[in-house]
């Protein structure tokens, strides 16, 4: 573990939980695996107070949950979870698309059209998605939901992504899902353009929707 962390100005209890969420999301923690206070505290050099503090942060998060006679354990993602999650998701990107609509400028426009072409050439290139891949999509949605201007909704949204990167092994698709990502950031564009506040929350759900569809595909064939 990267001891770094604490260097930051964050209050120790938001450091530990930093540590411990980024751990679940590469798999160093499983489903189902209990996080133990007095291992982790020896493991962090520190006092079991803080820890106990940031795993009740990771419950509330939906990273852990608190299980009678057995503790803290890493929580598994449901489907059921994982579609509410993407209804939340689509609507509030929807929302944040139709605000953005009248804000966005023509120099934020070029940079998703940038960021789509870059995504485009990875598909076009690689058989799987890279990470780089998968940061050019986050970049993408990032640039619109800063434009919507609404700043509640930019913080939703900003906590909804610590859950979303628990899915990131599992969104890793072939070159034929990135290649229709790549259209539909292209209709999202072309809806930006035509200043459609309508066309553009459509189009936004019916993307984070398309990707949902995608996803629950590969989950149901493993």
């Amino acid at each position: 573990m990267n001891q770094d962390v604490f260097i930051e100005s964050k209050p120790l209890r938001e450091k530990i939980a930093d540590i411990i969420r980024t751990d679940i999301i590469r798999g160093v923690y499983r489903n189902g695996e209990r996080l133990v206070e007095p291992k982790l505290a020896k493991t962090l050099g520190i006092s079991r107070t803080p820890i106990r503090e940031a795993l009740r942060q990771l419950e509330g998060e939906g990273f852990i949950e608190i299980v009678p006679r057995r503790g803290a354990v890493v929580k598994e993602l449901t489907i059921k979870d994982i579609d509410d999650l993407y209804a939340i998701k689509a609507n509030l990107e929807g929302l944040a698309a139709r605000q953005a609509t009248v804000n966005l400028t023509d120099d934020q426009i070029e940079i998703l059209i940038s960021i789509n072409k870059k995504f485009r050439d990875y598909s076009e290139k690689n058989p799987g998605v890279p990470d780089e891949h998968h940061k050019d999509n986050i970049d993408f949605h990032n640039v619109f939901i800063a434009a919507s201007g609404n700043e509640k909704l930019v913080d939703i949204l900003d906590g909804m992504s610590k859950n979303f990167q628990r899915l990131k092994s599992m969104l890793m698709s072939d070159a034929g899902r990135a290649a229709n990502a790549v259209k539909e950031h292209k209709k999202i564009i072309d809806a930006f353009i035509s200043r459609d506040p309508d066309l553009a929350e459509k189009t936004v759900r019916e993307h984070i929707n398309s990707g949902w569809e995608y996803l629950k595909q590969r989950i149901n064939n493993r």
